[in-house]
């Protein structure tokens, strides 16, 4: 019989997992004050919001306490966990599955701050845990932050094409956009970005900002259904064709993948620029050639240019 090796597989589902979670917990929470998220650094991600703080573990199989606190390269899963922060932090671990003999003991808690039900270890199992971890320096600082130690169990499995599902239709809760695909590239967006920014290499403080994912990254990629309801109302007024709105409605699907940088730059160009004075079109074309001066920008097709500072107004108009 041939032996086949699977590891690679199993690690690709993990991280999987691991993307699902963060998309998840930031789908859940991005119009949270100054949210962001952090990947790949202290822990598997961090999650920061107007002076809450959380170290997430996650892990893509079925766990039990006595797993949790088993030490095979020198630090449990548990411990790893609770080294992070300080006692005012909070500290998680997502898991595909737990044995349910050790659920039943917990202590479920309906109200989280970025994702519930959580279950925390009641005082028996806090015992057994202290017990276990009693070699350890930071015992103290431990005990204290069990008080603020939980285990989350995501609504999906390691499958992805099943996380998806969980993840498209907590967008549509969120009234986050997903018609004509575009939960579905807004997903893989986040995923690419997610990829991105756990390669970074931390070395300095300074390479420890390069791992966060910001709010502002995260309402870039999820569109509400309301900013295009906006953007379709201003495209409506205008004289344009049929066919020529069709077409810029076609190029507005593209922007997250392929006009991002393009679409920075109007942001930028356009950050003075008057909404109030002119007609629909007017406003339209004068903003156009204001971004016409940037070199590429100038150099993307007409319906294109439309879309993007289109996008742009209808975001300058909410804020205004």
């Amino acid at each position: 019989m041939c032996n086949f090796e699977n590891g690679g597989a199993i690690a690709i589902k993990g991280f999987n997992f691991q993307k699902a979670a963060i998309t998840f917990i930031a789908i859940k929470n991005f119009d949270k004050p100054n949210f962001h998220i952090l990947v790949e650094t202290k822990d598997d991600f961090e999650v920061k919001y107007n002076g809450y703080d959380a170290y997430i573990q996650v892990k893509s199989q079925k766990l039990s306490l006595k797993k949790l606190l088993n030490s095979n390269d020198g630090k449990s899963i548990l411990e790893k966990n609770l080294s992070n922060g300080s006692t005012n932090s909070h500290f998680k671990i997502f898991v595909k599955g737990f044995v349910e003999s050790d659920i039943k003991k917990m202590v479920q808690i309906t109200e989280g701050n970025i994702c519930s039900p959580l279950y925390s270890y009641n005082d028996e199992q806090k015992n057994t845990i202290l017990e276990k971890l009693k070699g350890n320096e930071n015992i103290k600082e431990f005990e204290e932050k069990l008080l603020t130690s939980y285990l989350y169990i995501p609504p999906f499995k390691d499958k992805l094409s099943e996380a998806i599902t969980v993840l498209l239709g907590e967008m549509a809760l969120r009234d986050i956009d997903v018609s004509h695909k575009r939960g579905q590239v807004a997903i893989n967006e986040l995923f690419t970005l997610i990829d991105q920014k756990s390669e970074f290499i931390i070395k300095t403080q300074e390479d420890y900002k390069k791992k966060e994912i910001l709010k502002k990254d995260l309402k870039e990629i999820f569109k509400l259904s309301s900013t295009l309801d906006a953007f379709d109302e201003l495209l409506k007024s205008t004289s344009y064709s049929f066919f020529y709105k069709k077409q810029i409605k076609k190029e507005q699907l593209k922007i997250i993948h392929s006009y991002a940088n393009e679409k920075q730059t109007a942001k930028e160009l356009l950050e003075d620029f008057d909404l109030f004075n002119g007609t629909e079109e007017g406003i339209i074309d004068s903003a156009i050639e204001k971004c016409n001066c940037n070199e590429k920008f100038n150099n993307i097709n007409e319906f294109a240019k439309k879309a993007i500072v289109i996008e742009v107004l209808v975001e300058m108009s909410e804020i205004a």
